[in-house]
């Protein structure tokens, strides 16, 4: 009988083989709805088995999505999460009630998928089913087969051609918009809103977290042409300081009030995801009139959101935090939340892919380091890094008095990082989600995991 690392790295196998050798990522191939629809039509469309909520957005959308998550499943409803991409292991892109899908579990599953692949393959004018693609439809055949109450669904890519916008949701939550996937989406806020604002659908409640008046503006017309409710933080919820002393917040929403929310997560940045999940709940509510979540759930499910790699404290003495903000706008986030540990001596471990904005990246990521240490994450999927030389340089240009290392090997940078610091430094590992992914392997071991020992 295979034992569970044998199981995980034959699925493992299985779906990189939908990942073309030629052309990794190319939207023309990658961004195609009709593929996505025909494969979920020949699997009987699992994605119709249940109600579902659709999180897209640049900024904060996994933490949105974790976060409703979280609560739905606190007030006792079975609730399916799909996520991407994954940090270690593809299970974390397949919970339910917050809790990593057994191996078994996703091999089984994915075994029913293999006819239908094999199917377009053959016959498809369009070919196979994409990696992302077939990685979407194993959460929902796997919702499906475990009876979920409601799903929620995190956008892969922009929106309006992403995979997952085949799906008629409930409710859909824009997060924070800003610049990245630039090449793909476009290079200015109101291009790439356009794309995000793709996953408004026909008379939907839609939550949007957007600040700028040009999307704002976006947004608002697009609800408008499909007569879906909007709700616009800032206009119509507004989060503001809590009275009591700490790290709370308080809330007004359209339907209700909450004093003093507290939050597991770490940055104040995430209190505006929170913000957004709750009304996400709270209209759910209002629309599959069963569904009932008290605002105790509301408060527990906050508390209870945990989301690897995301500030994640992982040592202390030295502290070592694990944070894979990837463009500007959650660098800036990333950075403000760790402004408290400014006065410590910091050591930075970074990588970038390749299409990320490099200057406006290092410009925040280095204001207060003393030490860089500048590596690559391991070449997986669909995305490639920088070359650290190439960061090193731009580094060393931006920063002149930095003391910058060069290693290869993204374990052996965060061990070369340990060993340079001392009991009270501070080390940020950052850059790239797929860093994160591959150093967490230090403190939390790949066969640990597959095993089902989830942190």
């Amino acid at each position: 009988m295979p034992t569970p690392l044998q199981l995980y790295r034959r699925l493992e196998a299985d779906l990189a083989r939908l990942i073309p050798s030629q052309h990794k990522f190319n939207p023309e191939f990658n961004l195609r709805l009709e593929r996505v629809a025909h494969f979920l039509n020949l699997l009987d469309n699992p994605q119709e088995a249940f109600p579902t909520i659709h999180v897209g957005g640049t900024s904060g959308k996994g933490s949105t999505a974790t976060l409703i998550s979280t609560m739905l499943s606190s007030a006792g409803y079975r609730t399916g999460l799909h996520l991407s991409p994954h940090l270690q292991v593809l299970n974390e892109r397949h919970q339910i009630n917050n809790q990593y899908a057994p191996i078994q579990k996703l091999v089984d599953v994915y075994e029913t998928l293999k006819p239908a692949i094999a199917d377009m393959k053959q016959a498809y004018p369009h070919g196979a089913p994409t990696y992302f693609e077939a990685q979407f439809a194993l959460a929902l055949c796997y919702f499906r087969e475990q009876k979920v109450d409601i799903a929620v669904i995190e956008v892969g890519l922009g929106g309006l051609l992403d995979a997952t916008n085949v799906l008629s949701s409930e409710i859909a939550v824009l997060t924070k918009v800003g610049l990245d996937h630039t090449t793909v989406l476009g290079n200015s806020i109101d291009a790439i809103a356009k794309h995000k604002v793709g996953i408004i659908k026909p008379h939907q409640t839609v939550i949007c977290g957007w600040s700028q008046s040009s999307a704002q503006q976006i947004v608002q017309s697009t609800c408008a042409q499909h007569h879906a409710t909007l709700y616009l933080q800032g206009i119509d919820f507004e989060i503001s300081a809590t009275a009591v002393d700490g790290p709370g917040f308080d809330l007004q929403t359209p339907f209700s009030s909450y004093t003093d929310l507290r939050l597991s997560l770490h940055g104040l940045f995430q209190n505006e995801n929170a913000a957004a999940a709750i009304v996400a709940v709270e209209a759910l509510t209002h629309r599959i009139t069963k569904i009932s979540v008290a605002e105790s759930h509301i408060r527990d499910g906050l508390l209870k959101a945990s989301i690897p790699g995301r500030m994640e404290q992982v040592q202390s003495a030295p502290k070592v935090m694990l944070d894979g903000a990837h463009n500007p706008d959650k660098m800036e986030a990333a950075a403000e939340a760790l402004l408290p540990f400014s006065s410590h001596r910091r050591i930075v471990v970074l990588s970038l892919k390749r299409d990320k904005a490099i200057d406006s990246v290092l410009r925040t990521a280095l204001q207060d380091t003393d030490i860089l240490v500048v590596t690559a994450f391991y070449v997986k999927g669909l995305w490639e890094p920088i070359p650290p030389e190439k960061l090193a340089e731009v580094a060393q240009s931006m920063f002149p008095h930095l003391a910058i290392h060069t290693i290869d090997d993204p374990l052996e940078a965060t061990k070369f990082a340990l060993q340079l610091a001392h009991p009270e430094d501070f080390i940020w590992i950052t850059g790239s989600l797929y860093l994160v992914g591959d150093v967490r392997e230090l403190w939390f071991p790949l066969e640990q995991l597959i095993a089902g020992d989830f942190p």
